[in-house]
């Protein structure tokens, strides 16, 4: 019983090899098993086309309010300052202190000039009188003419030299008088030292009545502005109105941004609370669908790789990468050149793109 049961092992593993055997000839002459799938994966996109007109969308342009009337003040004397009249941001007018210098070594130099002037003064005296006894002895042939003449040439110096005294004292009274500065940021404290060569800067006056707003417009839109023309704005934070005047539109397009420098007149709207305040951020609107011809896509199509421009176009299932030249219109919109009019740009979805990429369109 036991050597049946043996034999029957050996059959059945004899049989066993000889499946494997046949198996593994089998895979030598015939293709290996399929692999899985490799195809590339696909990415859902939303697109748009772009489009010919903004239909109810205003253009705007981001700027600065800025004061047309502003001026450094510096000293006109040198000295330390004794007492300063005003804080940052107080309002002055013509004739009101800023700051007061000290004038005690001023005041030392006065009366050494004044010491100096009478001092002259007395020499002049006498080189008159010298002048006068010489004339006569002249006249009457008791002196010879180099004599006279170099009495002459004293008296002559004498009156040179008074003027000059007369005129540094002149020049100390009125430096005095300037230890006063009159005419806001402070840049200087008590304390300081102030000098003339260079001129140090003691305060800024600003007109805060005469505002003025720097717009930096894209250079599609700017043909549409001319001195004259009326904008409306806000301010940002705050959003008080303002009604502004072109006065100014530049010749010349910044080569990196593509604007142009648009400068307007400021003054606050009729109707509408709120501050205007110089170095504030304005907002200004354009005009309204007068903003140009497109064609427009959304502003988050377009990506920035630098100083280039791209969108990502579909086109037979794939995405490709398309350079454009692009501006902002308004926060929404950008004008697009490079584009045609069917193209499919893709508005949503850009991340993980690359050219050639296999992509889906969502409904």
């Amino acid at each position: 019983m036991a050597t049946k049961s043996r034999s029957t092992l050996l059959l059945l593993s004899a049989v066993l090899a000889a499946t494997a055997t046949g198996c593994s000839r089998a895979g030598a002459s015939t293709a290996a098993l399929p692999e899985r799938g490799s195809a590339e994966p696909t990415l859902a996109v939303r697109v748009a086309e772009p489009l010919a007109h903004l239909d109810g969308e205003t253009a705007r342009a981001t700027g600065e309010l800025r004061s047309k009337l502003q001026a450094t003040v510096s000293a006109k004397v040198a000295g330390t300052i004794l007492k300063v009249h005003v804080e940052p941001g107080a309002r002055v007018r013509k004739g009101d202190p800023l700051v007061e210098l000290d004038p005690a070594t001023l005041v030392i130099q006065l009366d050494q000039a004044r010491a100096a002037r009478r001092l002259v003064a007395a020499a002049r005296a006498n080189a008159r009188a010298e002048l006068s006894r010489t004339r006569q002895l002249s006249e009457a042939g008791a002196a010879p003419p180099a004599v006279m003449d170099k009495v002459a040439a004293g008296a002559e110096q004498a009156e040179a030299s008074v003027e000059e005294a007369d005129a540094q004292v002149r020049l100390l009274e009125q430096n005095l008088r300037d230890q006063i500065l009159r005419v806001t940021a402070r840049m200087k404290n008590v304390g300081d030292y102030l000098v003339t060569m260079p001129p140090t800067p003691v305060a800024t006056v600003v007109a805060t009545d005469a505002l003025e707003v720097r717009l930096s417009v894209p250079e599609g839109l700017v043909d549409q502005l001319k001195p004259g023309t009326a904008l409306r704005g806000r301010a940002i934070p705050g959003g008080a109105p303002f009604d502004a005047k072109v006065t100014s539109v530049g010749a010349i397009v910044d080569p990196q941004t593509r604007a142009v420098e648009v400068l307007a007149d400021v003054r606050p709207a009729a109707k509408g609370g709120g501050v205007l305040r110089a170095g504030g951020l304005a907002e200004v609107e354009l005009g309204g669908s007068a903003a140009g011809e497109g064609p427009f896509v959304p502003a988050q199509a377009v990506v920035h790789d630098g100083e280039a421009r791209f969108v990502w176009v579909v086109d037979g299932g794939a995405a490709r990468k398309r350079a454009v030249k692009a501006e902002a219109v308004t926060p929404q919109w950008a004008r697009v050149r490079g584009l045609a009019g069917d193209d499919a740009v893709v508005v949503e979805g850009m991340a993980g793109l690359a050219d050639g990429t296999r992509v889906a369109v969502a409904k």
